[in-house]
């Protein structure tokens, strides 16, 4: 049983168990409720009984738009009591000027400006006058691009960058990914995804949209992925995972400006590699001001921070902000998917079907993925009806109407997928005995397993790293191996869990630097006191631990290749790196809560701990790293070679409890992948009796293979099975097989 300080949390904010379990209460009696108490000129959904929508370079004109023409359109949606509102612009070397803003009505205030007045680069700001308050000083809501937390915005120019991946986004290259795809275009659908989950900030040294180019380039060369998912690059500004972005639509300025980011995914592309975006639906960070006085953009706060004011007074607006939030990626920055962090916690399904009803129309390829944490509501994924999904711009107009009155059916939210959140606590729970609250059980996961479908399957996220200790899955199984909470001083079970978790992550690392073998008794002897632990630690006891960790690693990353559909691994993991993934977020006060529950402080140190080559590993165990690599290689390879195991279907299962072994039979046409995996340390050499399905099966992967620093003797000669059980098979301990169907 792994013992950990706190409980599992979903981001920087730790939220109750009540309301982590709470079912999200219906959006329509909820926003017909709250319909009776907007006060007078204030309304929800439909204002004037007139349904809103707009074409592409409507949804694209708000803040400071610059126009082909090099005109600049300012336009904001604030408060419906507004009397007036001004933009004050300031130009380099150049007195500031007021430019004041027409009255469209609804709280919508726009005007068209020359070059000669504003260009791109210039800064700006919107001055608010309501009746009876101070006029307020705002940055621009949908500001593009930021270089502090101030009030002014700077104008940026979208039609500036000169795109290289023209062959790419007119669907000319078939390792393009698409919601569309079909037989008649090649594209290939989201089931064949293959994701390298990525924070821009710790995946280099520089942490910069230049320097990931590398980064890419390397994932590219080894071909073991084929999408590459971007953590959130909202600005935030401090050290952040991008959960708190405050600017929606403006990239992180320390990563780099506007251009630099359209180069790293131009870059992508000519990598053949697809590009998904995160972005935070759910709420805004702290440092939002401006966005509160800018509009009824907030409606008090969630268990993450403020949230948005999706089902309350004058929502219109704020709804259609996200919208453009996500159609600002896939049009602006050419993001080939989209994946929305926790919507559940929108408390606003029709704000989530809104989002997918604007993407669907304006940018038809673009694939959405949802963290949404409703233990895989069906609703998330069900596709829209036929009657739905309109190419006519007045029925598509007519129907974001009706969603924006909150007069549609929640039943089909039509995300393309999404995090698959059972699936991957089966596979923890199954490598690690325990985890968050659930415990070693092959009918559960064989649950899981069977109930999947097209969701992304994962063996650990960022967040699962990065929330409870900032420890890898290889140090987590290192700490189960060697039972080394029992030998961990602390005066609290939490306490101990927290330094049990660090010794772990401390231990492994200095072993894989060398640094343990260096040491005399000694000098070991005071490195494990350092680290609260009681007893000396034999090395070759630490050394079999950590091989038998890193064969339990591969299980669990295999395992979540053997089910068809969409697939993620967190940078590093693909390959069993130990580097820290810290929560990092800077804290001004407040920070002494993550110093009591995580044992570091969540600033500068927690980021430069989080870089992925933190860890420099000796040479004599940099084959651990190349074999892992090697393995998730292989399985990448094994997945684009097999539909079955990409868009096929789990055929059916065989589970054993007490010998702790799972298999699944998938298929596709005539495809069909049998994989078997064994969460035991118990070897069977020739000796183990499984059904197999009827055919000829050969074995393509074996995690004992001598390529992954196996032995070589738990290979399998080919199997013909009349769907009986066959009584021969060998099965490494911790192991995981695939078998091919040829017959």
């Amino acid at each position: 049983m792994i013992v950990y300080n706190s409980p599992l949390i979903s981001r920087n904010l730790m939220y109750t168990s009540k309301q982590k379990e709470s079912k999200t209460e219906n959006n329509l009696s909820h926003a017909q409720r709250n319909m009776t108490k907007c006060p007078t000129g204030m309304k929800m959904g439909i204002y004037n009984g007139v349904p809103f929508c707009s074409l592409i370079q409507d949804h694209q004109s708000w803040g400071a738009s610059v126009e082909k023409n090099k005109k600049v359109n300012f336009k904001i949606a604030t408060f419906s009591d507004a009397k007036n509102v001004s933009v004050e612009l300031k130009a380099k070397g150049e007195e500031p000027k007021i430019i004041p803003l027409k009255n469209k009505g609804e709280g919508v205030f726009q005007s068209t400006v020359n070059p000669d007045v504003a260009k791109a680069g210039d800064r700006y700001r919107f001055l608010i006058d309501r009746e009876g308050k101070k006029i307020e000083k705002v940055r621009d809501p949908y500001s593009m691009k930021q270089d502090s937390l101030s009030q002014w915005s700077i104008i940026y120019d979208h039609n500036d960058y000169d795109w290289k991946d023209t062959t790419w986004m007119k669907n000319k290259n078939d390792a393009k990914i698409s919601r569309r795809a079909n037989a008649e275009n090649h594209l290939k659908p989201i089931s064949d995804l293959k994701i390298y989950e990525a924070h821009i900030g710790t995946m280099t040294d520089e942490g910069s949209f230049e320097a990931a180019k590398k980064q890419l380039d390397k994932i590219a060369k080894d071909k073991k992925f084929n999408a590459v998912e971007f953590m959130p690059v909202e600005n935030t500004y401090g050290y952040n995972w991008g959960y708190d972005g405050v600017d929606k639509f403006a990239p992180n300025h320390t990563m780099g400006d506007p251009d630099k980011l359209k180069e790293l995914i131009d870059h992508a592309h000519s990598l053949n590699l697809n590009v998904i975006m995160d972005m935070v639906p759910n709420h805004l960070g702290p440092d939002i001001p401006d966005l509160q006085n800018a509009g009824p953009y907030t409606d008090g706060t969630n268990a993450f921070g403020y949230k948005m004011n999706y089902e309350r007074c004058d929502n219109k607006y704020v709804r259609e902000y996200i919208s453009n939030a996500a159609l600002n990626w896939a049009t602006n920055y050419h993001c080939d998917g989209l994946r929305l962090d926790m919507t559940k916690f929108m408390d606003s399904d029709f704000t989530m079907k809104q989002i997918v009803a604007e993407l669907n129309y304006h940018s038809p390829d673009t694939f959405l993925i949802a963290e949404d944490g409703r233990d895989n509501d069906a609703r998330v994924t069900r596709p829209f009806s036929n009657q739905e999904k309109y190419e006519n711009q007045h029925e598509h107009c007519a129907f974001i109407g009706k969603i924006a009155n909150n007069q549609v059916s929640l039943e089909n939210l039509g995300f393309d997928s999404e995090w698959d959140f059972p699936f991957h606590k089966q596979i923890a729970s199954s490598v690690l005995g325990s985890w968050d609250g659930r415990y070693r059980n092959m009918e559960n996961l064989d649950y899981a397993v069977k109930h999947s479908g097209m969701r992304v399957k994962y063996p650990m996220s960022h967040d699962e790293i990065g929330n409870i200790d900032g420890t890898r899955l290889v140090s987590k199984l290192f700490q189960k191996e060697m039972n080394l909470f029992y030998d961990v001083e602390g005066d609290t079970p939490a306490q101990k869990g927290q330094r049990t978790a660090h010794a772990s992550h401390n231990v492994v690392k200095s072993l894989l630097t060398g640094r343990l073998d260096d040491m005399n008794s000694t000098e070991r002897q005071k490195f494990y006191r350092s680290n609260h632990i009681k007893k000396n630690l034999d090395i070759n006891v630490i050394k079999d631990a950590y091989e038998r960790s890193i064969k339990q690693h591969r299980l669990a990353v295999g395992m979540t290749y053997s089910v068809p559909g969409p697939k993620m691994i967190f940078q590093g993991d693909e390959e069993g790196n130990q580097s820290y993934f810290k929560f990092f977020r800077k804290f001004s006060t407040g920070y002494e809560k993550y110093l009591e529950d995580k044992g570091y402080e969540p600033g500068e140190k927690a980021f430069l701990d989080s870089k992925l080559n933190s860890v420099k590993v000796a040479d004599k165990y940099k084959h651990y790293i190349s074999e892992t690599a090697k393995y998730t290689e292989d399985l990448n390879n094994i997945m684009a070679e097999n539909p079955a195991l990409e868009s096929g279907v789990v055929v059916n299962t065989v589970t054993h409890p007490l010998s702790e072994l799972h298999a699944t039979h998938c298929k596709k046409d005539k495809n069909e992948i049998f994989s078997i995996s064994n969460f035991k340390n118990e070897a069977y050499y020739k000796d183990y009796g499984i059904q197999f399905p009827r055919g000829k099966w050969v074995e393509i992967s074996n995690t004992d293979d001598k390529k992954y620093g196996g032995s070589g003797d738990f290979k399998n000669d080919v199997i013909i099975s009349d769907g009986k059980k066959t009584s021969d098979l060998s099965i490494p301990e911790y192991g995981m097989i695939y078998f091919k169907k040829v017959d």
